[in-house]
């Protein structure tokens, strides 16, 4: 568990999914108290994942903007092939 303070600003959050192997990144949070951006960035070109079968691998960016004040977690689940595989908790004092 990890407590971050918050005064105005942004959490990011990183990951690397991988679709066609099964590897996956996500995060869960209140929904309710961040407005959250998603990205992601493939490791290949476009050409080169159209002529390699399975080259789906990406990097996922989750920025996080808090809507309002308090003591929120969030919550860092990888899997593999739908089973969680790791679940990293952050506990967030908004101020």
């Amino acid at each position: 568990m990890q407590v971050i303070k918050l005064n105005g600003g942004h959490l990011t959050f990183n990951g690397k999914v991988y679709g066609s192997v099964g590897i996956e990144y996500r995060i869960e949070y209140d929904k309710t108290a961040f407005q959250v951006e998603y990205n992601h960035e493939y490791v290949l070109s476009k050409e080169d994942r159209e002529m390699n079968e399975g080259a789906d691998e990406s990097f996922v960016t989750y920025v996080l903007t808090p809507l309002k004040r308090g003591i929120f977690k969030i919550y860092e689940v990888e899997g593999f092939r739908g089973q969680e595989t790791a679940r990293n908790k952050h506990t967030v004092v908004i101020i």
